[in-house]
């Protein structure tokens, strides 16, 4: 199914839902040689699963069917008797091969009627077409007041009848004409044209209402002479423009940015949510009266009317991976609101899709079940939900989050000389082999400002890491030999007086998930710590140190955890990898009661 065919069919269901109708399915399979094999079972599951569930129709049945055009042939035929015997309809014997022999004048010949059939006695055409076996066509009489009609549409107000194009064929059976006249209702194998089955149908069924492309707008006059014929009342047509790209051509199955414009492959190769795309739809042509252009369907419905603008519309893909951003982002706060990862349940089972296709190997030795994987695809989603476009993209961007290749880190121009590297990695070993996670945060005795409360595990553990670099850093400065010396050394020097007892600075320098003012803590570090650097160098150059080393610690541990990509704050990568695949990627010994989680488990 073709977008331009789902927008309609979205447009005919918010209808239904808005005014509590029923939304009915109809297959149209009338024309028999241009069927595609299963193209009913993929048309329905299209459908299906964008949310648009028939009231009515195949799967479902209703007081109407079959709901199949092939299965009500002898309906059909029914109702071109009805037309035969009050004489608003005429068999017509003329075939493709006689009305070619007819000269070229023929072929002007609106109906391809050209032996006047309509003329012949009702008794004789019986006779022809029963006694004698004849082949014919059943063809609608032009009405007598064809002028006189009015054709009404809800958006464009009044329809131009249309005539053939001296170009058309006259002897098809395929009911290629745009006119009423004489046009063929049944063809010569006893089967109904498009056009006669759809209205017949569309009384049958009750249906009030037709929304349909611009393209069927020239056939609407016939339709109306059709429902006259009948004396029936006909529906209230609204014709909807057509979708053209950014060059007003036709919308073809391959957008001019190479994504395939068919609902399957929108959704499967694409991984485009189905909410996204009505979305994206229903905006395309209709006047949405709402601020926001982020809807549901409950919004959708709530809000539609047949306000559609006149004349075909542009479609600006830029829109729809807008719309797909603002979505997933909605589902994420709603999971993280409700503790649950049900809202984004199918966006991560297309993340964890893709990262089996893409690292199919190495995946399975982290993750040995699929629910391990999909647990470990939500916390990522939930950390990084604004990069989301499709999930191969996704993917793409967090590899590092699934597999790690050193050869593919990269390095800045200032760890070129190998001392700001050296002095990184060592803190940073510092923080993964030393620190005691579980500790307790401590009031610090310089003023603060108070940080938000985090609202998820992640989030806590993320911040107890960026509170541990932090507070090692500030260590550090107060303290630099317990960066340089290991543990054993420093305490040997410690016993001869020649460095600061261990652990004498952490009386000053607090473990804490609070914001610091460094000016007071500089001043402080200047007033209490025996490096006489930092009395020298006074408060300014203190609080400059501390900035550059925390912007270079970042910058060092995301180069090294995540080849240096955007994505969320390295608390937060770090927090989603754990303790263990941390120490790995950084060089550092695993301790067995150290770090903060184990391979997706909090550490006790």
């Amino acid at each position: 199914m073709h977008i331009g065919g789902l927008r309609t069919a979205l447009f005919s269901y918010l209808l239904a839902k808005k005014t509590k109708g029923q939304f009915l399915l109809r297959i149209e399979d009338t024309d028999q040689k241009r069927l595609v094999p299963d193209a009913e079972a993929q048309l329905c599951e299209d459908l299906q699963k964008a949310g648009l569930q028939w009231d009515e129709g195949p799967l479902v049945g209703g007081p109407y069917g079959p709901y199949k055009q092939s299965e009500r042939t002898d309906f059909y035929r029914q109702h071109a008797k009805h037309l035969l015997d009050s004489e608003a309809a005429y068999r017509c014997f003329c075939t493709p091969q006689t009305s070619g022999s007819a000269g070229g004048k023929a072929a002007y010949v609106t109906s391809g009627c050209y032996q006047d059939c309509s003329s012949l006695p009702l008794e004789e055409a019986q006779d022809r077409a029963q006694g004698r076996n004849e082949a014919f066509t059943v063809r609608l009489k032009q009405p007598g007041n064809v002028h006189k009609r009015v054709y009404k549409d809800l958006i464009y107000g009044k329809i131009q009848p249309l005539k053939r194009s001296p170009s058309a064929s006259p002897d098809s059976e395929d009911d290629s004409g745009i006119d009423a006249a004489d046009t063929i209702l049944i063809k010569s194998d006893g089967t109904p044209t498009y056009h006669f089955a759809n209205v017949v149908d569309d009384h049958s069924m009750g249906i009030t209402h037709v929304i349909r492309g611009t393209e069927w707008m020239a056939s609407t006059p016939l339709h109306y002479d059709l429902y006259s014929a009948f004396g029936w009342e006909p529906p209230a047509f609204a014709h909807v423009g057509l979708l053209v790209d950014e060059t007003k051509a036709k919308l073809s199955k391959r957008s001019n940015t190479g994504l395939v414009l068919d609902v399957k492959s929108m959704r499967e190769e694409q991984g485009i949510l189905p909410e996204v795309l009505n979305n994206f739809l229903a905006l395309l042509g209709w006047s949405n009266p709402g601020r926001s252009d982020v809807l549901e369907m409950k919004d959708l419905v709530r809000s539609f009317d047949l306000k559609f603008t006149k004349g075909n519309t542009v479609v600006m893909m830029d829109k729809l991976w807008y719309l797909q951003k603002r979505h997933i982002a909605l589902k994420c706060e709603r999971a993280q609101a409700s503790n649950s990862t049900e809202p984004i349940q199918n966006v991560v089972s297309q993340i964890r899709e893709e990262v089996e296709r893409q690292l199919s190997g190495s995946i399975k030795q982290r993750f040995p079940t699929q629910l391990d994987l999909e647990a470990y695809c939500a916390e990522i989603l939930l950390a990084d939900s604004k990069a989301y476009r499709t999930p191969r993209e996704y993917v793409e961007r967090n590899r590092y989050f699934f597999d790690h290749d050193p050869s593919q880190m990269t390095h800045s121009d200032s760890f070129s000389d190998g001392a700001a590297s050296m002095a990184y990695a060592a803190i940073t070993k510092k923080i993964l082999e030393s620190f005691d996670f579980n500790q307790p945060y401590r009031e610090p005795a310089v003023a603060t400002c108070r940080t938000t409360k985090p609202a998820s595990e992640i989030e806590r553990i993320s911040s107890r890491i960026h509170a541990a670099i932090h507070h090692s850093i500030w260590r550090a400065l107060a303290n630099p030999m317990w960066l340089m010396l290991p543990e054993e050394r420093y305490a040997e020097a410690a016993a001869k007086g020649q460095v600061p007892p261990p652990g004498q600075e952490l009386e000053y320098v607090p473990f804490t998930d609070q914001s610091l003012d460094k000016e007071a803590m500089a001043k402080l570090l200047g007033d209490k710590s025996s490096n006489p650097q930092l009395t020298i160098a006074g408060t300014e150059e203190t609080v400059k140190a501390y900035n550059e080393w925390n912007k270079g610690m970042m910058r060092y541990l995301r180069e090294r955890l995540s080849y240096g990509l955007p994505g969320p704050g390295i608390g937060v990568v770090m927090a989603i990898l754990g303790y263990e695949e941390c120490c790995k990627r950084l060089g550092a010994v695993a301790q067995e009661k150290g770090g903060w989680r184990r391979n997706g488990s909090v550490s006790p």
